[in-house]
């Protein structure tokens, strides 16, 4: 089985140099958190939309790095952490400059905090994907995906509703199982 992975979503424009520095920190450990990095992942001769959808459909979850250029209504990070809602993939936004405007369907998720310091947003960072694969940070992950694919659906096409209301059902049997696992309601 493969290692976990988080997907980099981030603006080539403004954040390139935030994403090598923050991806070879992550890997550095402790613990070392494995990434997925168009810079560094993609592989030369393959269709490089097709690698980065097979990427975030197998990630773990989005970092989202969110700069200027990255939150923009032009950006492409829009239609990559948008394809990892639709995969169900948890969303973490790490916001690393003050002027960007955390994206309409983000809001409702805490980002994590690097514009007072690189070090102790990775701190918490560490900290809290950490946390995601505790049986606690499972369950909640599960719940997470729950919610967006309820969001998805109230949004989808009716030929995509039976296909989500399935993920739905699945979705609530993990989290049913997940819950016995822990010993919670």
């Amino acid at each position: 089985m493969a290692e976990p992975f988080y997907f980099i979503c981030y603006s080539r424009r403004d954040g390139e140099d935030i994403v090598l520095t923050l991806a070879d920190q992550l890997a550095a450990g402790p613990p070392s958190i494995s990434v997925w990095l168009d810079r560094r992942n993609l592989q030369p001769g393959i269709d490089w939309d097709e690698q980065i959808v097979g990427a975030l459909r197998g990630c773990a979850g989005v970092l989202y790095v969110m700069t200027k250029d990255s939150v923009s209504p032009n950006s492409e990070c829009k239609r990559e952490w948008t394809r990892g809602l639709k995969y169900n993939k948890p969303i973490i936004p790490l916001m690393f400059h003050k002027e960007a405007e955390v994206p309409f369907r983000l809001e409702p998720r805490q980002y994590v905090d690097f514009t007072h310091g690189f070090d102790a947003g990775l701190a918490r960072l560490r900290e809290h994907v950490r946390w995601r694969a505790t049986p606690e940070g499972v369950l909640h992950t599960l719940k997470e995906r729950l919610e967006d694919a309820h969001r998805e659906l109230v949004r989808s096409e009716e030929a995509d509703k039976a296909r989500i209301e399935e993920e739905i059902a699945e979705l609530e049997r993990q989290i049913n199982e997940q819950q016995r696992r822990i010993g919670r309601p």
